[in-house]
């Protein structure tokens, strides 16, 4: 397995409250439709063990539900914008964060899948991150969870 092909960023330039951001990205070897698919699917597995519940409507909450290091959580977002097959953006807070329910502690998050020449490139970022080690953690999860996706099809889980 090689490295990501996307580090940690420093910096938001989106103007958050929270300077720090986590990018992380995969090659899968399907065409965008069918990663799309996966990723939207109710039972999907992939989001590190999690449930996820939404219409995927502009607006609509969407929620993650499950058991991370043998904590249940109950995460919670709205929707920001669709492109089917290509975005996915939306906000998100954790409880587990342990900081408090308002606007400003909220992630933005934006799920990117781009068609290439033999599947797709999944990326993944993560604005408003509070540190610098929230966002290396925030990295490693996605870097798992995108590791997920990838193996399903059986293709290398990092892009060299």
């Amino acid at each position: 397995m090689t490295s990501p092909t996307s580090p940690i960023s420093a910096t938001s330039t989106s103007g958050h409250r929270y300077p720090h951001v986590a990018e992380a990205s995969v090659h899968v070897a399907q065409p965008p439709e069918r990663v799309w698919a996966e990723l939207m699917h109710p039972g999907a597995r992939w989001m590190l063990g999690a449930n996820i519940e939404t219409d995927f409507r502009p607006g609509s909450p969407i929620t993650f539900e499950g058991h991370f290091f043998g904590r249940q959580f109950a995460d919670k977002g709205v929707v920001i914008a669709v492109e089917r097959p290509h975005l996915l953006h939306f906000t998100h807070f954790s409880p587990l964060a342990e900081l408090a329910d308002v606007e400003d502690n909220y992630h933005e998050i934006r799920i990117t899948l781009e068609p290439d020449e033999t599947g797709t490139v999944v990326s993944v970022r993560q604005e408003n991150i509070d540190t610098a080690q929230h966002a290396t953690n925030s990295q490693a999860h996605w870097q798992d969870a995108l590791a997920t996706l990838a193996h399903r099809d059986g293709a290398p889980a990092w892009r060299a």
